[in-house]
């Protein structure tokens, strides 16, 4: 794959799912070439030092990125892109001292990690490091781990130790496998919250045991089926939730509208920002907005399992 990462140093990226080429797997699922917005309007994609920020920030409070709201619009933090080696990164610039998470995103059967840049970008706006392990295969979840030691790695001062994991279609199976992974690798030394969109369990390159490493997941998972996919049903998706722990906390909602292509970027830049933000950042109003998302038109509650309070 060639790499042309513009460095979008200036602010987010808008929110539209960025276009495709018309390859195709046997999953339907369709890629670029490059991690770059070829196709974007400059105007559209970058802030300007004049524009103010859509996200409304309040005062800091315990944390570097407390106080901040409007999950479904960009963040307020400008963004870098970097590429080591296979893992693509978009990296948020924020005050100094800031330590974020972490998050991975695993993409679908033969897709590409610009298929994605959309919602890496919004990730990174509110103040996410932001990864991506450039692989078309990527259910066995091992790229995730990967990626995620390359960004510690070379940013130590900015990674802290919470990890997010989110991927779609494969890549949502992945997403999961990859929480097993990291507790398996890390243990208690992290904390881990997993995010699985429109997942296809246990397709593709996905450990043919995958339903075992479910169940030994102990870190809160959330995966939503959209409601207009012809790819991955929603009984599908909910073969994963019942192979989870019954002990562990996890949510299934199903995202009213969404396909599985066009990617379901809308429903997962407001679901990641805030589901992170609840499980990584323990960010009360973040917990609420999720947790109130099923009482909006984009959202029903499929099942879930041990809730929490939103304290």
């Amino acid at each position: 794959m060639g790499l042309s990462d513009p460095t979008l140093s200036g602010g987010a990226a808008g929110s539209a799912a960025q276009p495709m080429d018309t390859s195709s797997d046997g999953m339907g699922m369709t890629s670029t070439d490059d991690m770059g917005a070829s196709a974007m309007d400059p105007s559209e994609s970058m802030q300007t030092e004049t524009d103010p920020p859509a996200t409304t920030t309040e005062p800091a409070g315990d944390h570097c990125l407390a106080g901040i709201t409007g999950y479904t619009e960009d963040g307020p933090f400008s963004f870098e892109a970097v590429t080591s080696g296979s893992v693509k990164m978009r990296v948020p610039v924020v005050p100094a001292g800031c330590k974020v998470p972490v998050v991975h995103l695993a993409n679908g059967t033969g897709a590409s990690c610009s298929s994605y840049l959309a919602v890496l970008e919004h990730l990174a706006s509110h103040g996410f490091l932001a990864a991506c392990y450039e692989d078309r295969n990527t259910g066995q979840g091992t790229q995730c781990i990967t990626a995620i030691e390359t960004a510690r790695s070379e940013y130590p001062d900015l990674a802290d130790d919470k990890i997010g994991s989110t991927g779609h279609s494969q890549g949502g199976g992945a997403a999961v496998v990859c929480i097993y992974r990291a507790e398996a690798q890390w243990g208690d030394s992290m904390i881990y919250a997993g995010h699985a969109m429109e997942p296809a369990h246990g397709y593709g390159d996905a450990p043919a045991d995958y339903a075992s490493l479910y169940a030994q997941i102990e870190s809160p998972i959330f995966m939503f089926n959209g409601s207009s996919d012809t790819l991955v049903s929603a009984r599908w998706v909910g073969e994963g939730f019942d192979a989870l722990s019954s002990s562990v906390e996890a949510y299934w909602y199903q995202a009213q509208g969404a396909d599985h292509i066009p990617i379901p970027t809308r429903w997962t830049e407001e679901s990641t920002v805030a589901w992170f933000r609840w499980k990584l950042l323990g960010d009360t109003q973040a917990c609420q907005y999720f947790k109130d998302m099923p009482n909006s038109s984009d959202w029903t509650l499929q099942d879930s399992q041990n809730e929490t309070d939103c304290q």
